[in-house]
């Protein structure tokens, strides 16, 4: 089945939903026991979008399937000093991505991957990188990043 998914752009007031679906995935992702206490996790998260999304060197999409929050993504534009490969410095770096269980395999982390991917480009990143989870690993490898030093990578400056 192949679900219609509206992508959305996260703002400030999505904090507290990119931060729900944050412990949602950080439960499924991690077994061992953690020194950070729930709420403070929550509030953690919840802070870091609002300021990060303010700042606008965090951006965020939301994929809703009607009114629900089906998969949430994020990329950080980071600054790097200059290289003979990205002499502008700039590099996304994809995180948080999740998939709520019952939209899983409907192609939303795959949209959602692909809006980032342009909006990196349109940052002047050279370069994209993330951390996939075992789970995530072939929706990156259909979009055309490859393994690189124990994370993925996509070259943007190529067609």
């Amino acid at each position: 089945m192949v679900a219609k998914f509206t992508l959305r752009r996260a703002q400030v007031e999505d904090a507290e939903l990119l931060a729900e679906m944050r412990i949602e995935m950080r439960r499924e992702r991690e077994s061992s026991a953690t020194s950070v206490d729930a709420d403070e996790f929550f509030r953690l998260s919840r802070d870091f979008f609002r300021t990060r999304i303010a700042a606008g060197d965090f951006i965020s999409y939301i994929a809703w399937a009607g009114d629900q929050a089906a998969a949430c993504s994020g990329l950080s534009i980071q600054r790097h000093p200059p290289t003979y490969a990205n002499p502008g410095g700039r590099y996304g770096y994809i995180t948080n991505m999740y998939t709520r269980p019952a939209w899983r395999r409907m192609g939303a982390a795959s949209l959602l991957v692909e809006k980032l991917a342009e909006e990196a480009r349109r940052a002047g990143c050279a370069r994209l990188g993330l951390n996939a989870s075992p789970m995530g690993r072939s929706v990156y490898l259909k979009c055309g990043f490859r393994p690189v030093d124990g994370e993925m990578s996509l070259d943007l400056t190529r067609d």
